[in-house]
């Protein structure tokens, strides 16, 4: 496949990157780039081939997108994150209060067949997956040192996410009870919605339960399978979302600003902040 096939898929974003690297190959591309703080980012990315993309540095108060398979994804975006665009499937995204440095590779359908066995691919997003993680970050400083990959190097490190993407995430990867847990699309909006409206207060997991009609134990398997997340994962989110938007906005003392978004101790904000963003919310506002 010509580079041509790989080389437009960014641009159709309200802003681009202030840097941004390219290493183009017979069958895809690798970039690397990085984004200044910016308010509002918004667009579209469409590609012809499979997209990997991970955070490296930074991220994004909030990360909303959705794809023409489907698959949507509302969240905030840390160093870690992953997520995978099928060749063909437009993602149209909306990023809040951004500023990251990030990577991607392009693998050519034609390639990933061959690298496969056929194995088809889907849309998805995690921050749970620390082999595609390293794998991108690996990828982004051999680049930089050298200005290029090695192609016998290359070659190696494509078979292997091509394995790790089909094992871990093809067609019938999950036993069927665990896709019979997962809840439906306007449970969980429930549940975020009253979620979002309740930050600064206390957040039950019985509550959240009684609110779709589960038991206790049910809506945790159930969410947990849907969402990749446990409850109190998913609040503690929502909350430092919360957190990095306003310390976005304006100065804000870091005491207050953990009691405003429902922490009961700012010992405990920063260390649930430093875990979700990679980074103290002292070290994040001198940013």
């Amino acid at each position: 496949m010509s580079v041509a096939g790989h080389a437009n898929y960014l641009q159709n974003l309200s802003s681009r990157a202030s840097e941004h690297s390219t290493f183009a190959f017979s069958d895809g591309q690798f970039d690397v780039a990085r984004r200044g703080y910016t308010d509002l980012v918004e667009g579209s990315i469409l590609s012809t081939s499979h997209l990997v993309m991970g955070t490296l540095e930074g991220g994004a108060a909030r990360h909303r997108y959705v794809t023409d398979c489907g698959y949507r994804y509302d969240g905030i975006d840390a160093p870690g994150s992953v997520s995978v665009l099928p060749a063909n499937s437009q993602r149209r995204l909306r990023l809040e209060a951004v500023s990251w440095r990030w990577a991607g590779i392009a693998i050519s359908p034609g390639r990933f067949r061959d690298l496969t066995d056929g194995a088809k691919i889907r849309a998805f997003s995690t921050r749970d997956d620390r082999f595609l993680a390293a794998l991108l970050s690996e990828l982004a400083w051999h680049q930089d040192q050298d200005g290029h990959l090695d192609p016998a190097y290359l070659d190696g490190m494509l078979m292997a996410l091509a394995q790790h993407l089909k094992i871990r995430y093809g067609p019938g990867n999950r036993p069927a009870a665990q896709r019979r847990l997962k809840l439906p699309p306007w449970m969980l909006r429930r549940i975020a919605d009253y979620i979002e409206a309740q930050l600064p207060g206390e957040i039950r997991v019985a509550t959240l339960a009684r609110l779709i009609d589960l038991s206790d134990g049910h809506f945790h398997r159930a969410f947990r399978a849907s969402t990749g997340r446990t409850p109190l994962q998913f609040i503690n989110e929502l909350r430092v979302q919360r957190a990095v938007q306003m310390l976005a906005r304006h100065p804000t003392n870091i005491a207050e600003l953990a009691f405003s978004v429902g922490f009961s101790s700012p010992t405990h904000f920063a260390r649930v902040f430093r875990r979700v963003v990679g980074c103290l919310p002292s070290e994040y506002r001198s940013h």
